[in-house]
């Protein structure tokens, strides 16, 4: 049961191979519908005028591809025609967006501020929108306009006896208010704040679990590192949809970070039985076999993965970590040089490094890739620990000790987590 906290709608996808970027936008993927949309366009070639077609083909182009300029195009006159449409409306502005056209994106707002100011529901759903992705100060601006009229509200109605629907629409309304806040602060990093907004939001009944926005919560949560919460979370969202593999997929992922490693395998193998080809699935099932200890099984499944994303710099950083483990540096070194082509500073891929380096004796190659990983991940354990054999190796026991006790008071702090997560059960 979520006593605290819930944030949910596309505030970012879960870390994984093949989505590094820092939001899915408002649209999950969705399944290719060649037949609809070789029908649409027939019919958009033969009523090109057609608004009605021109927005249905643009939607359905935009689902398939957030940034596809085609969809721009064809969504962009429909918007300016028919400011009510407010489907038109969020999906072109998440469009420009994810096409990192800031400045059409700003305009389309400064149009559009008629219809934000007369309709609440459209202003918060741009908030989420903008919030998706990563756009704090123009999600603020949308969330203060709201937040200012359910604050008058909530004094005109101080000291009056509403009825019940009237009561319960302005808790709802104020819960949201709250909710989105929280969202804000926790974009800002400011974790206690955060929740303790979505804590009173939560209290108040926002979001409802069987809301979409759920899964943002989930989002949020894990963003935050409240892992078994966001674990939580997104079992609302399996709860109601137990068809979701991406709320599965999420759930899995968030079980595996809070320690839960049975049932994340679990749900890990579920999704893969749903669709053995859904991203990312392999590759989360791999990571948790390979702390298992379970190599064989995990090389199995990460290269499943990467026949599916050849261009997956995870999974050539834990076929490496394998190699790693078996005395095979040469493999090792193989996939290091296949992953740090295609992205030099992905974490795995230096944290590796690193250890082969120490293992090879070459300290100072070791110092340096290790040090990446820990100014951009300060809580890795395994790069702080790693971090310290390297340094004593190399003849600094001073700062060898200081990420000695950097590591010791990570592991504190996970066995304290992981003892909450396991009391909370009993």
């Amino acid at each position: 049961m979520i006593t605290a906290l819930v944030v949910a709608l596309a505030l970012g996808p879960l870390p994984s191979p093949a989505d590094p970027g820092p939001s899915a936008g408002l649209v999950p993927p969705q399944p290719r519908d060649d037949d609809a949309l070789t029908r649409l366009r027939a019919a958009h070639r033969a009523r090109p005028e057609d608004p009605e077609v021109a927005a249905a083909l643009g939607l359905l182009l935009y689902q398939r591809d957030n940034a596809s300029p085609e969809a721009r195009s064809l969504l962009g006159p429909v918007a300016a025609r028919f400011p009510e449409r407010h489907d038109v409306q969020l999906a072109l502005l998440d469009a420009h967006l994810a096409a990192g056209d800031a400045a059409a994106a700003s305009a389309l707002l400064d149009r559009l501020e008629p219809e934000l100011d007369a309709d609440e529901r459209f202003a918060l759903d741009t908030t989420y929108c903008l919030l998706g992705r990563r756009r704090v100060p123009e999600a603020r601006t949308q969330w203060s306009r709201v937040a200012t009229r359910v604050q008058e509200d909530l004094n005109a109605a101080s000291g009056q006896t509403l009825g019940p629907e009237a009561d319960r629409e302005l808790k709802r309304r104020v819960g949201e208010v709250l909710f989105v806040q929280g969202l804000l602060t926790a974009r800002l990093g400011e974790k206690d704040e955060a929740l303790e907004l979505l804590g009173r939001a939560d209290g108040l009944g926002f979001p409802p679990l069987d809301s979409p926005l759920m899964m943002v919560a989930g989002d949020c949560l894990y963003e935050l590192q409240e892992y078994a919460l966001a674990a939580q979370a997104y079992r609302e969202v399996v709860n109601h949809a137990p068809e979701d593999p991406e709320a599965r997929l999420r759930l899995g992922v968030s079980l595996f970070s809070s320690g839960r490693r049975s049932e994340a395998r679990d749900e890990l193998e579920q999704v893969l039985r749903q669709d053995p080809d859904y991203p990312r699935a392999s590759y989360h099932l791999g990571e948790l076999l390979l702390e298992e200890k379970q190599p064989e099984e995990a090389r199995r499944c990460l290269e499943r993965e990467l026949a599916r994303d050849p261009r997956c710099v995870p999974c050539m950083a834990k076929l490496a970590h394998i190699a790693y483990l078996e005395g095979d540096d040469r493999g090792c070194e193989s996939w290091l040089q296949q992953a740090a082509a295609l992205d030099p500073d992905d974490q795995e891929t230096n944290l590796v490094s690193g250890m082969l380096e120490t293992r090879l004796g070459h300290y100072q190659e070791a110092i340096q890739h290790l040090t990446r990983v820990v100014e951009r991940r300060p809580g890795s354990i395994r790069a702080q620990f790693q971090l310290a054999i390297a340094y004593q190796r190399s003849g600094d026991p001073e700062r060898a000790r200081a990420h000695r006790e950097i590591y010791d008071a990570l592991i504190r702090e996970e066995k304290a987590r992981t003892l909450g997560v396991r009391g909370s059960e009993d």
